[in-house]
């Protein structure tokens, strides 16, 4: 008897601790951190841009805040690097998205900014440096490996 009261004692306690002790799923569902919650367009953009691990990011909308005509396209398009990636424009049509591994010309750049309102998402000078000194050494290595 006195077994079986201790047994039903501790079962009522550990039922009673593992049910305080679990939040039910919904509950723990809806307590998204931040980096959970879903992401925003124009946030899966950049960070895809800078997935891709181009240099230079740029964005750009209309001073109006309207959508981009085919004029601003072009403008963008032509003021670029020669060598720019990728363009995307935002399901809005209000932003363009520009990645490349090479800076725009500051005269062209200045243009753009005269006209759009400009955001840039590029890497830290320091960090462009450090990598293209990285690659030169890792490219150097290679060739003097190559002729031995």
């Amino acid at each position: 008897m006195k077994f079986r009261s201790i047994f039903l004692a501790s079962a009522i306690s550990a039922s009673l601790i593992f049910s305080l002790a679990c939040k039910p799923p919904e509950a723990a569902n809806n307590a998204a951190t931040p980096a959970e919650r879903e992401m925003t367009e124009f946030e899966r953009e950049i960070r895809s841009l800078k997935t891709a691990d181009f240099d230079y990011i740029y964005v750009f909308r209309r001073k109006d805040g309207g959508a981009m005509t085919a004029e601003d396209k072009r403008l963008i398009k032509d003021k670029a690097h020669f060598a720019t990636n990728r363009f995307t424009l935002s399901g809005d049509e209000r932003a363009v998205f520009a990645g490349s591994n090479f800076a725009f010309e500051e005269e062209n750049l200045n243009e753009l900014k005269e006209r759009f309102n400009f955001e840039d998402f590029s890497k830290p000078p320091e960090q462009i440096k450090r990598e293209e000194e990285e690659a030169n050494a890792n490219s150097s290595s290679k060739n003097s490996n190559s002729n031995s």
